[in-house]
């Protein structure tokens, strides 16, 4: 495991693509811009709505209206003035992925969309680089990471990917926003446990917390 000085040093050199500006994207983009990554890409086709403020915290009243990576660059670059911000207002698509995610050295997935999740594990098995996935229903979360060093992709990992994935919908499933909070800050540490080569790192693992029940697991995945 790397020292502090070295992860922060590697930070700077690190380019992260976040698909996805909703709950998730706003907790892991101001997570990691805080951090000190050095080079973010920002990717989402959707503008702020007004019920989307219970738990996108980069938004508030005045950005209702307005596409949701404009805001995030700007509250972004507020807080570090320094980092490198590229966003698309595009939908990701196996069309425009290579365009979307060029250089890209880790890509996290925001998601709640089941066709983007296959566009990315796509790319990710084809470049070899890791994807780490989260998601959120009720009160539970989802944390696991794919391609990494070699490591099973999510369509390799999941016969039934679809069944699985498909239905987790932050908008649908009433999910609170301390739930967004803590999934975000799951996703980020293993940004983190990745940089520092950590033996720790969620491929062919799926790590599970439910508030409601105050569980917190972590399965093996197969």
């Amino acid at each position: 495991m790397i020292e502090k000085e070295a992860l922060k040093s590697k930070l700077k050199q690190t380019h992260i693509a976040v698909v996805g500006c909703g709950g998730l994207g706003c907790g892991t983009v101001l997570s990691l811009t805080l951090l000190g990554v050095g080079k973010l890409t920002i990717i989402d086709d959707d503008r702020v709505e007004t019920d989307n403020l219970q738990r996108q915290i980069l938004y508030d009243l005045t950005s209702v209206g307005n596409y949701k990576c404009d805001v995030v660059k700007e509250q972004l670059h507020a807080r570090n003035n320094t980092i490198e911000i590229t966003s698309f207002k595009e939908r990701l698509t196996s069309q425009n992925s290579e365009k979307l995610l060029k250089e890209a050295t880790i890509i996290v997935d925001c998601t709640d969309n089941y066709a983007a999740r296959l566009v990315i594990d796509a790319y990710c098995s084809k470049q070899q680089i890791p994807m780490i996935y989260t998601g959120v229903k009720a009160a539970e979360g989802h944390i696991s990471v794919f391609n990494y060093n070699g490591g099973k992709s999510l369509t390799e990992t999941f016969a039934n990917a679809q069944e699985v994935f498909q239905n987790e919908d932050c908008n649908d499933s009433n999910v609170m926003p301390q739930i967004v909070s803590i999934a975000s800050s799951f996703q980020v540490n293993e940004v983190v446990k990745i940089l520092q080569e950590a033996s720790t790192v969620l491929q062919g693992k799926l790590q599970v917390f439910n508030l409601s029940k105050n569980v917190f697991r972590v399965f093996d995945l197969k």
